[in-house]
C-alpha cells in the first residue's frame, strides 16, 4: 500500500488569482459558523433544549431538534473549528479556481453535520447523514481533474453510502419497535427493547452504519483515501467532524444497545483491530498527511473501544478524547498543509530544517504533537489518563491494546514534528532539498492552527470546571443515563494510570530512535498481506463484471428483444397474483349502456387501426383517438378534471410524436417479424391487457370505505376554501404529494433536456401563412384561458396543471408556426428557469405555513378583501413548473430534430 496509490504528493495552487472583491465576499463564509456558534451558546442549557415543528404529522415526521450535552459538544467542534477552517481555506486556496464552490461545499457540509447532531427524529437524522455523504463526496473530489481524487471520492461515497442504507433500515426497525421516530422518546423506552424480536436486526444494521462512517475495520481504508481532498477538507471533515458522525451515532444510541453482549464484543473487537492495525500502517507511511490520516483511524478505533466499555470512566474519557483529538489533529493537518504549500511536498524524506522559515507553524505543531503524545498538562494527557482508568477497570487486554496504540501515537507525534522541522535530509532520498517559500506572511495560514494548539493547552488548565458542568456531566448522562458522571481532574495524584502514561512516553521515545528501521520493517512485513483498497477494487470490478454479464443476458443488442423481455416480465408479475381471480368479477353485459358499448367498440377500432396502419400519420391519428376516447369515458363518469388533463396530455403526445416520427423511416421499410414472433407479441399483449382488466375489476369490486370520501366532501369548503374537491386535495390536503410529483417532473425534464443536443436552427415549421398568422392570435387566447383555469381551479374544473398544459399547447403552435428559437426569444427566461421558479414558489407556500407555526404546506387564507391563500401560490408554482418542464422538453425535441 504505497502512499501514491491514494493521492498526489502535492496540492499546488493554480496561477490564476481571484479578484479582490471575491476574496472579501468569501469571508462571509467564516461569519456563518461564528454566528451559529454564538446562537448555540445562547440557547444551550445543560438539561437540554428541544424544538419541534410538524412536517408530515400523519407519518410521524417532524423537524425535531435537540440540543443537549452530547450534541452541544459536537456543535462547538463543528462551528468553532469550522470558523477557523474557513479562515485557513481563504488563505490556503488563494489563487485557486472555483474557490467560491469550495467554500460553499464546506458550508453545506457544516450545515448537514449540524443537522445530524441536532436531529431528534430518526428520519431527519438519516437525511442529514446522507447529506454529509454527498457533500463530502464533492469536497474529496474537488480536484476533479485528478483521476485519483475522483476515484477516492467515489470510494468514500460508496462505502459510507452503503452503510447509510443499512442505517436507514436499522432506524426504521427501531422506530417500529417503539412506535415513535422521536429519538428522545425512543431513549426513554430503551430498557424495554431488549426482548423485542427486532432488537438484534436493528442493532446489527445500526452498527454497520456507524462503523462504515467512522472508518472502522474492515472499512478503514476509505479515510486515508479521502486525503486526496485539499488540506482544509482533511483538517475539518476527517479529523473533527464527518468521521466522528459514526462515533456520535454509536454514542447517541448507546442507551438502547449498550446492555447487549453483541454490542460490547463487536465494538471492542472492531475498535481494537482498527486502532492497532491503523497505527501500524501509519508508521510505514512517508507522506505526512497519510501518516496523520491513519492515526485518525487509530483515534476512532480507541473511541469505539471506549463506547464498547461503557463505564463511567470510559464515557468521560471518550468525551475528553473527542475534544482533544479534534483540536490537535485539525492543527496538525493545517501545519502539514503549510509544509506542502511552502515546499511542494509532504514526503518527510525530502524535508528537513523547516523551523526557521515556518516558525509559527512549528510552534503550533509542537503544542499539538505534545497533546497527541499525551504530555501534561495538555488536553491529550487528560483524556489519556481517563482512558487508562477505563481500560484498567475492565481488564488486562483492553489496557494492553490502549497502551500499544498510545505508544505508536507517541512515535507518530515525534515524527510529524521532528522529521520536517528538526531532522536532516535522509541519506537514501532520491530528491534534492526543495526551496521553501516564506508563506507565514499570510496570517490566515498559521493563526488557526496555533489557536487550536493553544486551546489544547488552555482548556484543561483554565476551563475544566465549565467544561465539566456544561459538557462532561450532561454528555455522560446522554450516553449512559443510568451511571453517575465522573468529575474530571487534571491532577489525581500518583496512581497506576499516571505510571502507564509515563511508561507510554518512555516506550514511544525509545521506539522513535529506531523509527526508520521500524518503518521499513513494517512495510516489508505487511506488503504481502491483503489490503483494503485492493479488496475494494476487486469487489467493485466483480460487481461491474456481473453487471455486464447481466446486461448481455437480459438486454440483447436489438431493441425489440429488450422490449419483449421487459413486457414478458410485466406479464408474469401481473398474472401471478391474479391466477385465482375468476371472470365472475366482470359485470354482466346486459348492464352495459348503449354509449358504453359504442365507446368500447370505437376504442377497439382505434386500436386495430393503430396496429394495422402502414402510414405513420394514420398510426399517430389512431393512437390519439384512443386517448381522446378515453377522455370521453372520464367525462361520462363525472371526472371533468381528469378528462381535461387526459385531453391535453393526448394533444401534446400527438405533437411530440409528429415531431419524432417524421424523422423515422417509413413503416413500409421496417421488416416484419416472423409469424411465431408476432404470435408471441400478441399473446403478451393479451396477457397484460387481461391481467390489468382483472386487477381493476377486483379493486372496484371491493367494498369502499366511505369515510375518506365523506371527509373530503365535508371539509373541502370549510377546510380548503374550495368547491373543486379534486383541486383542494391536490393543493391543500395532499399538497406534499403534489410537491413531490412536481419535483419529479422538473428533474425528469432537466435530465431529458440534457440528453438531447440542441441544434438551434430555424427549421421544423409549418409553411402556411394562414397558420402562422392564426397561431399568434391563438397563443394569446390560450395563454389567457390557461390563466383563467389556474385562477378558477379551486372552485371549478381547472387548476395549475391543466392551465400549464393549455399554455404549452399554445406555445407549441407558435413553435410550429415560427421556430423554437422564436419561442425562446419571446419567453425571455429559459423554460428550465421557469420550472425552477415554480418549484421555489411551491416551496415558498410551504415555508409560509412553517412561519405561521403550521405543518408544511398547510393552507393559509386571507379573506379580508379577496379570498387569497397559499394554495393559490402553490398552484401557481405547479403551473410554472409544469409549463417550464414540458415546454423545455418540447423545444429541445424540436431543436434536436432541426
Amino acid at each position: 500500500m504505497c502512499p501514491t496509490s491514494f493521492m498526489r504528493t502535492t496540492e499546488r495552487p493554480e496561477p490564476t488569482p481571484s479578484p479582490p472583491q471575491r476574496q472579501a465576499w468569501l469571508g462571509l463564509f467564516a461569519l456563518l459558523p461564528t454566528l451559529l456558534l454564538f446562537w448555540a451558546w445562547q440557547q444551550y442549557r445543560p438539561e437540554g433544549v428541544y424544538w419541534v415543528v410538524d412536517w408530515v404529522p400523519s407519518l410521524g415526521i417532524n423537524l425535531a431538534l435537540a440540543l443537549d450535552g452530547l450534541s452541544y459538544l459536537f456543535v462547538l467542534l463543528i462551528c468553532g473549528i469550522g470558523t477557523l477552517i474557513q479562515v485557513y481555506a481563504l488563505s490556503y486556496l488563494r489563487g485557486k479556481a472555483k474557490r467560491a464552490a469550495f467554500h460553499l461545499y464546506l458550508t453545506l457540509f457544516m450545515l448537514a453535520m449540524l443537522g445530524l447532531v441536532l436531529s431528534d427524529n430518526l428520519i431527519l437524522l438519516f437525511v442529514f447523514w446522507e447529506l454529509t455523504t454527498i457533500t463530502s463526496y464533492l469536497l474529496i473530489g474537488f480536484n476533479h481533474e485528478d483521476p485519483t481524487a475522483r476515484r477516492n471520492a467515489l470510494q468514500a461515497m460508496l462505502v459510507t453510502g452503503a452503510g447509510g442504507l443499512a442505517l436507514l433500515a436499522g432506524l426504521i426497525l427501531l422506530g417500529e419497535m417503539t412506535g415513535s421516530y422521536r429519538l428522545s422518546q425512543i431513549l426513554q423506552q430503551a430498557p424495554e427493547l431488549q426482548s423485542h424480536p427486532l432488537f438484534l436486526p436493528s442493532m446489527v444494521l445500526v452498527l454497520l452504519g456507524g462503523i462504515t462512517k467512522s472508518a472502522q475495520f474492515p472499512f478503514h481504508f476509505w479515510l486515508p483515501g479521502a486525503m486526496a481532498a485539499p488540506t482544509p477538507v482533511s483538517a475539518y471533515l476527517h479529523s473533527a467532524t464527518m468521521v466522528k458522525a459514526g462515533i456520535y451515532l454509536l454514542a447517541r444510541l448507546s442507551p438502547v444497545y449498550a446492555h447487549s453482549d453483541l454490542w460490547f464484543y463487536s465494538l471492542l473487537t472492531l475498535g481494537g483491530i482498527t486502532a492497532i492495525w491503523s497505527a501500524i500502517l501509519a508508521l510505514k507511511q512517508t507522506d505526512l498527511k497519510l501518516m496523520l490520516a491513519y492515526s485518525t483511524n487509530t483515534a476512532l478505533g480507541k473511541l469505539t473501544m471506549l463506547l464498547a466499555l461503557g463505564t463511567d470512566y470510559a464515557i468521560t474519557a471518550a468525551l475528553l478524547f473527542i475534544q482533544a483529538h479534534a483540536l490537535y489533529k485539525a492543527a496538525l493537518f493545517m501545519v502539514v498543509g503549510n509544509i506542502d504549500k511552502a515546499t511542494g511536498t509532504r514526503d518527510y524524506r525530502q524535508l528537513a530544517g523547516l523551523r526557521p522559515v515556518l516558525l509559527l507553524s512549528f510552534s503550533a505543531a509542537v503544542l499539538a504533537a505534545l497533546s497527541k503524545a499525551g504530555l501534561p498538562p495538555l488536553m491529550g494527557f487528560l483524556s489519556k489518563e481517563y482512558m487508562y482508568k477505563a481500560a484498567l477497570g475492565v481488564g488486562l487486554l483492553p489496557s494492553l491494546l490502549v497502551m500499544l496504540a498510545n505508544v505508536m501515537m507517541v512515535v507518530l507525534a515525534l515524527a510529524v514534528v521532528s522529521k520536517p522541522f528538526l531532522g536532516q535530509q535522509a541519506s537514501d532520498s532520491k530528491a534534492d532539498s526543495t526551496l521553501t517559500k516564506p508563506i507565514e506572511r499570510d496570517w490566515g495560514l498559521w493563526l488557526p492552527a496555533l489557536l487550536l494548539a493553544l486551546l489544547s493547552l488552555l482548556l484543561p488548565a483554565l476551563m475544566l470546571g465549565p467544561m465539566q458542568s456544561q459538557i462532561l456531566t450532561p454528555g455522560s448522562l446522554a450516553i449512559a443515563p443510568e451511571q453517575a458522571p465522573v468529575t474530571a481532574l487534571l491532577w489525581q495524584g500518583w496512581n497506576l494510570p499516571l505510571l502507564l502514561s509515563a511508561l507510554t512516553l518512555l516506550l514511544g521515545g525509545v521506539a522513535y530512535r529506531y523509527f526508520l528501521p521500524l518503518s521499513r520493517g513494517i512495510a516489508s512485513v505487511i506488503q504481502p498481506l491483503p489490503q483494503g483498497p485492493a479488496a475494494y477494487q476487486q469487489l467493485l470490478d466483480g460487481m461491474q463484471r456481473l453487471g455486464r454479464w447481466q446486461t448481455a443476458l437480459l438486454q440483447p443488442r436489438t431493441l425489440s428483444m429488450t422490449v419483449l423481455m421487459f413486457f414478458a416480465v410485466i406479464a408474469a408479475l401481473l398474472l401471478w397474483p391474479l391466477s385465482g381471480l375468476s371472470w365472475s368479477l366482470l359485470p354482466p353485459l346486459g348492464q352495459l349502456a348503449f354509449y358504453e358499448v359504442a365507446l368500447a367498440l370505437l376504442l377497439l377500432a382505434a386500436v386495430a387501426a393503430c396496429l394495422l396502419a402502414r402510414s405513420k400519420l394514420l398510426a399517430i391519428a389512431a393512437l390519439g383517438m384512443v386517448g381522446f376516447l378515453s377522455t370521453l369515458i372520464f367525462m361520462l363518469y363525472s371526472a371533468p378534471d381528469v378528462a381535461k388533463t387526459q385531453l391535453l396530455v393526448e394533444t401534446l403526445l400527438v405533437v411530440i410524436l409528429m415531431l419524432l416520427l417524421r424523422y423515422l423511416p417509413s413503416l413500409d421499410s421496417v421488416s416484419a417479424h416472423p409469424p411465431r414472433r408476432r404470435l408471441l407479441n400478441a399473446g403478451l399483449a393479451l396477457a397484460i391487457g387481461l391481467s390489468v382488466t382483472l386487477l381493476l375489476n377486483s379493486v372496484v369490486s371491493l367494498p369502499m370505505d366511505p369515510r375518506l370520501t365523506e371527509f373530503f366532501a365535508q371539509n373541502s369548503v370549510p377546510g380548503g376554501h374550495g368547491r373543486n374537491i379534486v383541486n383542494v386535495i391536490l393543493v391543500d390536503f395532499r399538497a406534499f404529494d403534489t410537491f413531490g410529483e412536481v419535483v419529479v417532473v422538473v428533474i425528469a425534464a432537466i435530465a431529458s433536456i440534457s440528453l438531447l443536443r440542441s441544434q438551434r436552427r430555424g427549421g421544423n415549421r409549418v409553411d402556411s401563412l394562414i397558420f402562422q398568422t392564426t397561431a399568434h392570435v391563438v397563443v394569446v387566447i390560450m395563454l389567457m384561458f390557461s390563466l383563467y383555469l389556474l385562477l378558477r381551479g379551486h372552485n371549478a374544473p381547472g387548476g395549475g396543471f391543466i392551465g400549464a398544459l393549455i399554455a404549452v399547447i399554445g406555445f407549441a403552435l407558435l413553435m410550429l408556426a415560427e421556430s423554437a428559437r422564436y419561442v425562446r426569444q419571446r419567453l425571455r427566461l429559459s423554460p428550465v428557469h421557469i420550472a425552477l421558479c415554480g418549484m421555489l414558489a411551491a416551496l415558498l407556500a410551504g415555508t409560509l405555513s412553517l412561519m405561521a407555526d403550521q405543518p408544511f404546506l398547510t393552507g393559509l387564507w386571507w379573506k379580508a378583501v379577496l379570498p387569497l391563500g397559499t394554495p393559490l401560490l402553490f398552484d401557481l408554482g405547479v403551473y410554472l413548473a409544469v409549463f417550464g418542464a414540458v415546454l423545455g422538453i418540447l423545444l429541445r425535441i424540436n431543436e434536436e430534430m432541426d
